[in-house]
């Protein structure tokens, strides 16, 4: 039987998703959550219930988002007010580091931070490492929550990846969740091998 799978927005899972990551006391499983009404960031251990707050890059009120001509990936870019002077602005391409024209956007008068996209597997407030990941290959795969992980495991399974008819209308854009995907993962001889080693996250105590 032919397996199909509607994507979702791009940013169904980002950087305002809790994230599952290791708590550097015990190991275990703790969750990192962000409050955007009182613009804190929480870390709660599970297992030994060790906590810390923050308020993280408060002074990081425009948003960068720019498409690398390289890569053909989409980011985003915080960046301070001394650092803007017009609505576009040259960045680095996170991935390639190519320079490219980026579009920026005032969130100071918004009741949320915008942070660089998740790299090296960490949260980006406290920078614990990611509970759940593996690697593949030399490269990191990882997921943020259990809920990301089984997107993960459904998109890259399904013999056939779209999205709704009414994708636009809803969302208003066509960029998905696998856009901000590595290339890597979603080469038709990698994927089987990945989908077994995001599996097997699944058990992960």
């Amino acid at each position: 039987m032919v397996k199909r799978f509607d994507d979702v927005k791009y940013d169904t899972f980002s950087l305002w998703t809790d994230m599952v990551v290791v708590c550097p006391k015990c190991g275990k499983a703790g969750i990192v959550h962000f409050d955007k009404e009182h613009n804190v960031a929480i870390f709660q251990c599970e297992a030994c219930y060790a906590k810390k707050e923050i308020m993280p890059c408060a002074n990081y009120a425009f948003e960068v988002t720019a498409q690398c001509t390289s890569t053909g990936k989409y980011f985003r870019l915080s960046m301070p007010e001394n650092k803007i002077h017009g609505s576009k602005i040259k960045v680095k391409c996170p991935y390639c580091e190519e320079v490219v024209i980026g579009d920026v956007f005032d969130n100071r008068n918004q009741q949320h931070i915008v942070y660089n996209d998740i790299r090296h597997a960490e949260d980006p407030y406290f920078q614990y490492a990611l509970y759940f990941q593996a690697r593949f290959r030399g490269k990191t795969i990882w997921a943020l929550n259990r809920e990301h992980l089984q997107y993960l495991i459904n998109f890259l399974s399904a013999d056939i990846r779209t999205v709704q008819p009414d994708f636009y209308k809803v969302y208003k854009t066509m960029h998905s969740q696998s856009d901000i995907l590595p290339t890597f993962m979603k080469t038709a001889k990698n994927r089987d091998k990945i989908v077994k080693l995001l599996i097997k996250l699944q058990i992960k105590a």
